[in-house]
């Protein structure tokens, strides 16, 4: 049985016509080492067997991913999440480096990095001014695009991620605020949901992941969802909040301030990183507010950071081997556990907001012009991309048995056309073989009743060397011609999987096909 997607309505997700809360936690592999890891590939299978059912006792019904890698195939892991009905918030931008990249010599060639996880776009720059002439560049534009190709088919992916902490306020040598950068995101809101549209993917929920300054978080969320047009606004919005911790409360925590700012945005907010370490060990003493009457309201729920133990110590579990192996639960893990078992989820329906108005630029903290047109990416052209063909993930295993019932489906244009060729040959070659073979037996016929001496001379001939007249050659079987061996036999006659080119191309796929584990 596959598990509902999960939609947007309003200011809140839904799950089967039913109000849907986030229980979730940041599943994010070893960072030990300098290697990324995408902890849902299929060769992290064994230790997503064990460390999902895990997740799922610990109350936890979503984890969030900081980096996929879409050359990868994910059936194994994302199949054992739906078993235990657990959804993934994933983000498109590749984690690159966990500190602030100094943009003075940005070039061509460099992305814009955070102090978390990811890079938004490539920028055309000048020296001088590293935000000048400022374009979204192509090669980010089809990172992002991989990764939602990649994820697009599974359908416990409750939403994307176009970046995290991106805009923040903290101010950058030679470059000034981040602020300026807001465009960008908006803008890849608006291209990443249109490459959707293109690719008749589902409607796929995306967002943005902001840290909690308060400086400039009311107008970012407001702009990345103003201006009245569905297809450039944020479907969703997450704030990484560290503001609760030990015995706090709503008010010494920020956490009335925060909400207050946000009510009124109208669409799901929920906590994306969570889990304040400044008292050890941690009690999660914010979750029955989070999840209580007022709080669930506007927010739809928490991430708690991490699952894995690090250098940060914020870790649930821990893991005594680098290779495949059941972690040790943390008190941590127990803590949370018992703060999950113990709420009550909001049954209220999410509630219809207006739009929210666009932040005015009158002011030097907030210097956008929401009037302004978004940046474009030169060359980027939706009406050229084709809809996919339907046929399973190139890289799927668990799909492609079931489809190679169907070749016509699972081929590329280029195999098509070459079984199109080779049959069509096969038959020109069958009724010329049946045409020549008439035309001998008439020739020999002719022959024979024109001159019976010769031909009994010939047969002399024959028999003068001791062979049967079963043996003659002009009395061979029609399948001893060489132009009537059969159609199976001919060289073009090769399966689909040997043809030249016909090896499946990731972009060209579509998420139409289902498998038993849930796939759209």
């Amino acid at each position: 049985m596959s598990l509902p997607v999960i939609s947007v309505a309003g200011n809140g997700l839904l799950k089967s016509g039913h109000r849907f809360q986030i229980k979730g936690v940041a599943y994010i592999g070893d960072a030990s080492g300098s290697e990324r890891i995408d902890v849902l590939a299929d060769s992290q299978a064994s230790q997503c067997a064990i460390d999902i059912p895990m997740i799922k006792a610990l109350g936890a019904n979503t984890i969030s991913i900081y980096y996929i890698d879409p050359t990868q195939n994910h059936d194994k892991c994302m199949e054992i999440l739906q078993k235990n009905e657990i959804y993934v918030i994933a983000n498109m931008a590749s984690q690159k480096d966990w500190t602030l990249l100094d943009m003075t010599g940005m070039d061509t060639s460099s992305n814009l990095v955070n102090h978390a996880v990811y890079h938004i776009y490539s920028i055309n720059t000048n020296v001088s001014n590293p935000k000048a002439n400022s374009t979204w560049q192509m090669d980010v534009f089809k990172e992002y695009a991989a990764v939602l190709d990649s994820m697009a088919g599974y359908r416990n992916l409750l939403g994307l991620l176009v970046g995290s902490d991106i805009v923040t306020g903290e101010f950058i040598k030679d470059s000034g605020s981040t602020v300026s950068l807001a465009p960008y995101l908006k803008a890849a809101v608006r291209d990443m949901k249109a490459y959707t549209a293109a690719r008749q993917y589902r409607s796929i929920p995306i967002g943005y992941t902001s840290d909690s300054d308060r400086s400039l978080l009311e107008d970012l969320a407001q702009y990345l969802v103003c201006g009245g047009k569905s297809e450039e606004a944020l479907d969703f919005f997450a704030v990484n909040e560290y503001g609760w911790c030990g015995n706090s409360s709503v008010a010494q925590s920020g956490y009335d301030t925060l909400t207050s700012k946000l009510e009124d945005l109208g669409v799901p907010m929920f906590f994306s990183e969570d889990g304040c370490n400044a008292v050890a060990p941690r009690t999660f003493g914010d979750q029955p507010t989070v999840f209580g009457s007022n709080m669930s309201s506007v927010w739809s729920g928490a991430i708690i950071y991490e699952w894995r133990e690090g250098r940060g110590n914020y870790g649930l579990v821990s893991y005594t081997t680098s290779g495949v192996s059941t972690p040790k639960t943390l008190a941590d893990y127990d803590a949370l556990k018992s703060q999950w078992s113990s709420v009550t989820a909001n049954t209220n329906p999410p509630s219809t907001l207006p739009t929210p108005a666009c932040p005015t630029s009158s002011n030097s903290r907030w210097p956008i012009n929401p009037s302004a047109a978004l940046p474009t990416i030169a060359g980027l052209d939706f009406a050229t991309i084709k809809a996919a063909d339907a046929s399973p993930t190139a890289t799927s295993s668990s799909t492609s048995t079931s489809t190679n019932n169907s070749t016509e489906s699972g081929l590329s244009t280029g195999a098509k056309a070459g079984i199109g060729v080779g049959v069509a040959l096969g038959v020109i070659l069958a009724v010329g073989g049946i045409f020549f073979y008439i035309w001998y037996r008439r020739r020999k016929n002719i022959q024979a009743d024109a001159s019976p001496l010769t031909a009994q001379a010939s047969h002399v001939a024959t028999t003068s060397d001791n062979a049967p007249p079963s043996e003659l050659s002009h009395s061979s079987a029609r399948a001893e011609l060489p132009h009537s061996a059969p159609l199976a036999e001919l060289a073009h006659t090769n399966s689909p999987s040997e043809l030249p080119g016909s090896e499946p191309r990731p972009h060209e796929l579509d998420s139409g096909s289902v498998n038993n584990f849930g796939r759209v």
